[in-house]
């Protein structure tokens, strides 16, 4: 798919990084300018933090985490409403790259945004291991926008 206008459904994936929240900027600007459904996700791995002293145990350090994910879908909600944009949000839980796999296809989407990372001595700079697997598996377009330490260098250019 080349031609953007035929993009109804965008998925942006989140969580709470200043680049991921640069890519939801991405995301409702497209989604607003051609007229699509914006659907955000975010996706809480509770295997990906160890439980620690204020959690003892995995469901409360799932619950915590997924309190913060409301919190980073509706601020991503809000961006939308302030563009007029209707959108949907969807929390998901398990590994990252494949849930937001999972939901661009229960959602059909046709293009899926995600920010880029640094990552240094990764093996492709700028794209982050859970990138790099939505992009190998994705049978949609993936949009990689970079964060924003990269926006603000080209606006002073």
């Amino acid at each position: 798919m080349a031609d953007v206008s035929q993009v109804t459904m965008v998925l942006v994936a989140v969580n709470d990084s200043p680049a991921a929240f640069a890519a939801a900027e991405v995301a409702v600007a497209l989604a607003t300018q051609i007229g699509a459904e914006l659907r955000v996700v975010t996706v809480v791995n509770p295997a990906s933090t160890p439980v620690d002293r204020r959690h003892t145990n995995i469901a409360s350090l799932t619950a915590e985490r997924e309190a913060e994910a409301n919190s980073i879908l509706k601020h991503v909600v809000r961006l939308g409403a302030s563009t007029g944009l209707t959108v949907t949000t969807s929390l998901r839980t398990g590994k990252i790259a494949v849930e937001i796999l999972d939901e661009a296809r229960a959602v059909a989407a046709d293009m899926i945004v995600m920010a880029s990372v640094d990552r240094p001595g990764h093996a492709i700079p700028k794209v982050g291991s859970h990138t790099m697997r939505v992009l190998e598996f994705a049978s949609i377009p993936v949009l990689v926008v970079p964060g924003p330490a990269v926006h603000d260098a080209r606006r002073r250019l």
